[in-house]
C-alpha cells in the first residue's frame, strides 16, 4: 500500500506506522519512562523514514547498539562527517586519524568537500589535503568550462 509516497506492508496500519511530533518526541525521550524496546522501535521507524538524526537519538536513549553502528555505517557511506562524529561519540568511541581519513575520502568521492575538509584537518593528512584539493580544482575548472 502507497501513503503520501511511503510503502507501507500489508501488516502495518498508518497509525502502527505514524512517527512522533516534536513535543511527542521530546516526551517520549526525556519525560516519558519509555521501555528500550520502544524507543527502538520508534528509532526503526525514524530511519526507515530517513529522519537519521532522530533515530539515533531513539537508539542512543534505549542503548541500542547495533542501531546506533548501523546509524554510524551509514554516516560513513553518505560521507555526512557531522553525523559520524556523533554517532561515534554516542557509541563510546573516539575518532582516530584511520576514521576521519575514511570519512573524509568518502566525502571527497561524493563531492561534499566542506564535511570533507573538516575531516582532513581533523586527520591532520597532507595527502587527502591535497587531493581534495585537485577535487575542488577539478571541479572548478568543469563549472568554468
Amino acid at each position: 500500500m502507497t501513503v503520501c509516497g511511503h510503502i507501507f506492508s500489508e501488516e502495518l496500519t498508518l497509525v502502527d506506522k505514524r512517527l512522533p511530533d516534536y513535543r511527542s518526541k521530546q516526551k517520549i525521550l526525556y519525560v516519558d519512562n519509555t521501555p528500550a524496546d520502544e524507543l527502538v522501535r520508534f528509532g526503526d521507524m525514524f530511519l526507515a523514514d530517513g529522519i537519521i538524526s532522530d533515530a539515533l537519538d531513539f537508539y542512543a536513549k534505549a542503548k541500542n547498539t547495533s542501531g546506533i553502528q548501523r546509524i554510524k555505517q551509514l554516516a560513513l557511506a553518505s560521507g555526512d562527517v557531522m553525523l559520524f562524529m556523533r554517532a561515534v561519540k554516542t557509541a563510546g568511541e573516539e575518532l582516530q586519524p584511520a576514521d576521519w581519513e575514511a570519512v573524509a575520502q568518502k566525502a571527497i568521492d561524493l563531492r561534499k568537500y566542506l564535511f570533507a575538509k573538516y575531516a582532513v584537518e581533523k586527520a591532520n593528512n597532507e595527502i587527502l589535503l591535497n587531493n581534495l584539493k585537485k577535487a575542488m580544482d577539478k571541479e572548478e575548472q568543469v563549472k568554468q568550462e
